[in-house]
């Protein structure tokens, strides 16, 4: 864009850099379970942080690609030659790694639709969105399968457009590169299989070529193979597994199932309404206004089925989110076409203008500083200031037991858990330090503790201001540390 100076691009660049690194240093844990459970957890078997009784169902059923643990215990790996261990700082690296990644697909991307923009405020607003639409840092901070692979695909997307040549060895690589986004996360699938049919019959590549690419595909697939004869011991599909279980068996529909239209009432609740009507609508416009280009023909496939299937999550449709700017900006492009460029110069369309990015910044802003999960602190806490031997008692939720598992990753082999009925359960003395987790900031007076509080989640005070009864929804952690009184 030549309307455009190198600093103004150059400013937003390094404040999206900030704002990426602030973002994966404070967002803490999970969106998900799975990206936990799936990936870390799986790494740590490897790591001999945890033991298969210890994982997820799906372990058993040999139906998770093992591409992503590989990656996480390469990352491990690779930190314990400097002794890097502190498993929070491990998690810092690999949010920054799934940061890294996201900002290079928002760069190509950017240098992808670049062209294509001739309004000078336009591609401000592509540039801006692109990076600080309020939830792409913090998604793109995540190592979930529905980020990560999403991202790479479109990285595979856009550096085969950018090529102004296209080769034979263009649709190898980008077979390779969409082949890695299929070994990280099997539904994109239908994104890449949408993008062929493109290649095909729109782009009209010959036969010859679409061999090519899906030459590509095999050889990350035979990648993905290996990986899972690594981390399973032995030869599985796990592509095939996964196939099986979730639909011929139809074991997705044991978490839910929803109406057809779950993706467009869920989108408007879930992502902050009335920015969300936005969203929603950018995308079914791109549709309608142009049916043969090339991101119509990879997101239709892949929301067709995701419609069709029973069992629904809005993080199904992750792989997405890389596309929604210039989805956005292109359909208002459009508009701007056709009303001769007088419709953004109208009083209330600025006006709503500066309500969409007061309300988008704070929403940023929100989610940059706020940890993904809560319960992280409380792990931190006890990793750092309780090296030697240790009993984590509990009387109703261990705060280490997620999802029907427990969480390794965060614990060290020595902290343990015992769950009692009541504070007399409680045994003192030795070497091993007593502590005791609860949903209270008090516990039963007991003349034989002396119990000091070393961990709050949050201030006994914040209580009093219970609005919508947001407290019965939270999870409120208290531990003590229980000393003797006769100390």
């Amino acid at each position: 864009m030549k309307e455009v100076t190198g600093n103004v691009e150059n400013r937003i660049y390094a404040i999206a850099g900030a704002i990426f690194l602030l973002t994966a240093w404070f967002s803490s844990g999970y969106n998900h379970f799975d990206e936990h459970f799936q990936i870390i957890e799986f790494a740590g078997l490897k790591l001999g942080l945890t033991l298969e009784g210890n994982l997820p169902w799906e372990y058993g059923r040999m139906m998770r690609p093992a591409f992503q643990p590989l990656l996480v215990w390469i990352i491990c790996k690779g930190l314990s030659v400097v002794e890097i261990s502190d498993p929070f700082f491990i998690a810092i690296c690999i949010r920054l790694f799934s940061a890294a990644l996201t900002f290079g697909c928002i760069h190509l991307l950017i240098r992808l639709y670049a062209p294509e923009i001739l309004s000078k405020k336009l591609y401000h607003w592509f540039l801006l969105l692109s990076f600080f639409l309020w939830f792409v840092p913090y998604n793109g901070v995540r190592f979930s399968s529905e980020t990560i692979s999403g991202r790479v695909l479109l990285i595979g997307l856009a550096l085969f457009l950018l090529r102004k040549q296209i080769r034979p060895a263009d649709y190898l690589m980008a077979g390779i590169v969409m082949g890695i986004a299929f070994i990280l996360r099997y539904q994109v699938a239908f994104m890449i299989l949408g993008f062929a049919a493109w290649l095909f019959f729109i782009r009209k590549c010959g036969i010859s070529n679409i061999i090519i690419f899906v030459y590509g595909l095999i050889l990350s697939f035979g990648i993905g193979v290996m990986a899972d004869r690594w981390f399973y011991g032995q030869w599985v599909l796990t592509s095939w597994n996964y196939l099986y279980q979730n639909i011929f068996l139809d074991k997705a529909s044991g978490f839910g199932v929803s109406p057809w239209w779950y993706y467009i009432s869920e989108t408007f609740l879930n992502a902050f309404p009335p920015l969300s009507i936005i969203y929603i609508l950018a995308v079914f416009l791109y549709i309608w206004a142009f049916p043969k280009d090339v991101l119509t023909w990879t997101i239709v496939p892949f929301l067709a089925i995701h419609f069709i299937i029973p069992h629904k999550e809005i993080r199904f449709l992750f792989p997405m989110i890389g596309l929604l700017p210039v989805m956005i900006i292109k359909t208002a492009d459009l508009l701007l076409q056709r009303k001769d460029g007088v419709f953004p110069e109208r009083r209330s369309v600025k006006i709503l203008t500066k309500g969409f990015w007061i309300l988008n910044i704070l929403m940023l802003i929100i989610l940059i500083f706020r940890p993904a999960d809560e319960h992280i602190a409380l792990y931190r806490k006890l990793w750092r200031d309780y090296q030697a031997p240790a009993i984590l008692y509990y009387m109703n939720d261990n705060p280490y037991h997620r999802a029907k598992v427990d969480v390794h990753f965060y614990k060290r082999e020595n902290l343990t858990f015992r769950k009692v009925d009541s504070t007399q359960q409680i045994q003192t003395g030795g070497d091993t330090i007593a502590l005791l987790v609860i949903g209270k900031p008090s516990i039963p007076a007991e003349r034989r503790f002396d119990p000091l509080l070393v961990y709050a989640s949050h201030p006994a005070w914040i209580k009093k201001f219970n609005i919508n009864n947001w407290t019965e929804r939270t999870s409120f952690w208290y531990i003590y540390e229980m000393n003797s009184a006769n100390k």
